[in-house]
């Protein structure tokens, strides 16, 4: 089976005055939509991967709004990607893959369709990339790379003080589009931000002007790089919870608080009526790490070294479908 792909040459003007929901009135199938403006080198924007996170749509409708009637400074290529998950207002559908997660390793309708989105911007000679996000759980505004290179560093300074290097999961839009040019992911807080909203438009508006990325990168204190090192799963058979006593796995009722803040080796994550671990930290390929990270002390699981959480979230449907979380370290 053959999913579509559509194509069009400009954002449509009934962008304007339509909710996310109603996406698929404007476009009923993922699309590729090709701008052209005064610098040919496009930038390419990835909207909707997931579709409950709607700060992409807003820039959608920005670019609708600036781009009509004008070329805008840098050539575009805008992906619209899950707009089934999006009319239904969750990350993806049951029956379907996460969008974020058919960039690699795969063999399926949705891997051949984000493969030809592949190829296409391969043949554009992209600009850079911006992939546009929400997070579920309090967290900062932050820019993920998955190259430590210069103008990567730099489109992560241009969002926000604070990065992230990671490499998993490794099937991420960003990641397979860092291999061709530079590629961020943008993570703009919880949808409905404001300040995310904005400061994604302006990152996208500055990167359309630049003429060229330095060659050194971000001076010091500029940017703050954590590299995430393990991805925290619960397995599907474990119960669990923040605070309810007969989970069987209890987790810290503030653990989402305490996104991107220090934790020390010792510190308490949950506890379990679990003889065994009830929770797996894995690498980019897929190899067990929990024993780095965790460890039994009675009913509680501690910290084996000092981490620094983010990306926790409450959203069970997030946890189940994704992960709790992630693990990092300052670089």
């Amino acid at each position: 089976m053959k999913l579509p792909l559509d194509r069009y040459d400009r954002l449509p003007e009934a962008l304007a005055g339509i909710a996310p929901r109603d996406i698929r009135a404007v476009f009923p199938n993922p699309s590729l939509v090709f701008i052209e403006g005064e610098e040919t080198q496009p930038l390419f924007v990835s909207t909707l991967l997931h579709g409950n996170e709607l700060t992409s749509f807003s820039v959608l409708q920005h670019l609708e709004r600036t781009c009509r009637g004008a070329r805008p400074p840098r050539s575009l290529i805008v992906f619209v990607g899950n707009v089934g998950a999006a009319a239904a207002g969750v990350r993806h559908l049951d029956d379907t893959p996460d969008f974020n997660r058919i960039w690699a390793d795969g063999h399926s309708p949705w891997h051949d369709m984000a493969q030809d989105v592949m190829d296409e911007a391969r043949r554009a000679g992209l600009f850079a990339s911006i992939d546009i996000h929400n997070n579920t759980g309090d967290n900062p505004l932050y820019g993920c790379v998955n190259a430590l290179r210069p103008a990567d560093l730099q489109l992560a300074a241009m969002f926000a003080p604070v990065g992230v290097y990671y490499l998993n999961p490794p099937t991420t839009q960003s990641i397979a589009f860092s291999r061709i040019c530079p590629a961020i992911t943008v993570e703009c807080g919880k949808t409905g931000s404001a300040e995310g909203n904005a400061a994604a438009i302006r990152l996208v508006e500055e990167a359309m002007r630049l003429k060229a990325f330095a060659s050194a990168p971000p001076p010091p204190g500029t940017l703050d790089v954590y590299q995430t090192v393990g991805r925290v799963l619960i397995p599907e058979d474990v119960s669990f919870g923040f605070g309810e006593p007969d989970a069987q796995l209890t987790l810290r009722q503030d653990l989402e608080a305490l996104n991107f803040r220090p934790m020390a080796a010792g510190e308490s994550w949950a506890e379990t009526q679990l003889s065994g671990m009830p929770l797996r930290v894995v690498d980019e390929h897929g190899h067990d790490l929990t024993g780095d990270f965790f460890r039994r002390d009675g009913r509680a699981l501690r910290l084996v070294q000092q981490v620094v959480p983010s990306m926790i979230t409450r959203d069970r449907q997030v946890i189940r479908q994704d992960c709790l979380g992630y693990l990092m370290r300052p670089i």
